[in-house]
């Protein structure tokens, strides 16, 4: 098959030849005879596949099915939402609304204000970023838990959400999450890396998950035995095209919820107190993990996004010898550049939160804030840059973290820390595992328009409005048409 005339950003117009499943052949359009089928795609502009490279599938799934407090400007507009659906509430699954932001809200969240306004329903409100909840009365005897305090927080908010998750029934998790890649399909998504805290790899593995869509399913230490015992090594087959990804380990919390493990002190929403955060895992842990995972050939992942926390993961792989990846790296010390650069380590980074988080970053890392979420500086130094969502804190939509990686801006706000932009070349290539080239698999996106190639005269929120819109006519995994049609 010859997808013919096809443009890349350059403008350059080829002609692809596509045997079975990868690309045999990228010629100058015109100037190869075509054997088999021909499509002319009359200067469509094509990119190699988009990848996100960091979700939590289940939760995104249900993140889309559920109401969002994210635009409640207080404790109270969240909890009267909240008391909204829960009087609405029919029995059976618990309600749980997501998007909350409660380091932005003039009060504290309180249980008794949630328990006002929802009574007996069992009620879970989730921060957008995941790192803390706020449960009320109803729903803290639903899962067997004693709590002073309003929130749960790191590990005891990913625990509750799972038990949460487990309460819902299962073949309807898995049709939501395949809904889910259909629509990601539709952005010229061909894969995604998939971190859900509960077995993403024994969720991959029921006939319900089967999508055409690449996936990587990573595991976390509760479950790195499990792997052992199922024998997956990194890059495994698990079901289809799901494969085996990495072990992650969180090693700190989020800005958000304040816990985030900095180097220097910030203020403490709450107490008023000044902290640095939470470390998760100490030096001897960390080590004994990566140790664990190297002897079973499972690659590893840390994530960490304050700046003590990054220094810690660079110095546990720098230790163990090996590569690795860093998820979010929202906050990176000048000095510690050049030794992502020179040990190979990944930042994996997801260019959204950014601007969700520029309010937060001015009020708890303003004395550091050009250290915080850089993208050029990584690129420039000659660090991997992979890029993603965090999907369910931001939407599964490579199209917004491009169009933020290359404007920092959505369109309605000036442009943050405009020097850490990055091209449109580079953005693509972070969102990629693939080039457009012979003997590279045939993941292709085809889109409905050009795309534009900024410059220093383009108004940025032009240029986002555009990136972030971006129709997509045509993707293709392994030479298999996922959306559109030819």
């Amino acid at each position: 098959m010859r997808l013919a005339n096809a443009r890349l950003l350059d403008g350059t117009l080829i002609d692809l030849d596509i045997l079975d499943g990868g690309i045999e052949r990228v010629s100058p359009a015109g100037t190869t005879p075509s054997t088999g089928a021909r499509h002319d795609l009359e200067g469509a502009t094509v990119l190699p596949g988009l990848w996100d490279e960091h979700t939590h599938m289940g939760q995104w799934a249900r993140h889309r099915t559920r109401a969002s407090v994210l635009d409640a400007a207080s404790a109270e507009e969240a909890a009267a939402l909240a008391g909204r659906h829960a009087r609405a509430h029919r029995g059976g699954e618990p309600v749980v609304l997501v998007g909350m932001r409660d380091g932005l809200w003039p009060a504290p969240p309180t249980r008794a204000l949630l328990d006002a306004q929802t009574g007996d329903v069992p009620t879970l409100v989730v921060s957008s970023d995941v790192h803390c909840s706020w449960p009320n009365t109803a729903m803290l005897r639903r899962l067997g838990i004693d709590l002073d305090a309003p929130l749960l927080r790191e590990e005891a908010a990913f625990d509750a959400l799972s038990a949460v998750e487990g309460m819902l029934d299962a073949d309807a998790l898995d049709r939501h999450v395949v809904d889910a890649l259909a629509a990601a399909a539709e952005r010229g998504v061909v894969g995604v890396v998939d971190l859900e805290f509960d077995d993403a790899v024994g969720a991959w593995m029921r006939p319900g998950r089967s999508t055409p869509l690449r996936v990587e399913a990573g595991v976390y230490a509760k479950d790195l035995e499990l792997a052992a015992e199922r024998g997956l090594r990194t890059g495994d087959a698990i079901a289809r095209r799901a494969r085996m990804g990495r072990l992650k380990v969180i090693s700190d919390g989020s800005l958000g919820t304040r816990t985030a493990w900095t180097a220097h002190p910030y203020g403490s929403f709450e107490t008023g107190e000044e902290g640095t955060g939470v470390r998760n895992v100490d030096d001897a842990a960390l080590d004994r993990l990566l140790a664990r995972a190297g002897e079973l050939g499972i690659d590893a992942t840390i994530h960490a996004i304050g700046d003590a926390a990054v220094t810690a993961a660079i110095d546990a792989f720098e230790r163990a010898g090996t590569g690795g990846r860093i998820e979010h790296a929202q906050l990176v010390s000048g000095v510690d550049i050049p030794r992502l650069a020179r040990l190979g380590i990944t930042a994996s980074i997801q260019p959204e939160h950014a601007l969700d988080d520029r309010e937060l970053t001015a009020a708890l890392w303003a004395d550091r804030s050009r250290d915080a979420f850089r993208i050029r500086t990584l690129v420039d130094a000659g660090v991997d840059v992979v890029l993603g969502s965090d999907a369910p804190v931001t939407p599964l939509d490579p199209w917004l973290a491009i169009a933020t990686a290359v404007t920092r801006t959505r369109g309605d706000e000036h442009p943050w820390q405009p020097e850490e932009a990055i091209s449109l070349e580079q953005a693509v290539r972070a969102s990629s595992r693939s080039r457009l080239a012979a003997e590279e698999p045939a993941d292709i996106v085809v889109l409905g328009a050009a795309p534009p190639v900024p410059s220093a005269h383009d108004d940025p929120a032009a240029v986002a409005a555009a990136l972030r819109t971006m129709p997509v006519a045509l993707t293709m995994v392994a030479g298999e048409v996922v959306h559109g049609a030819l």
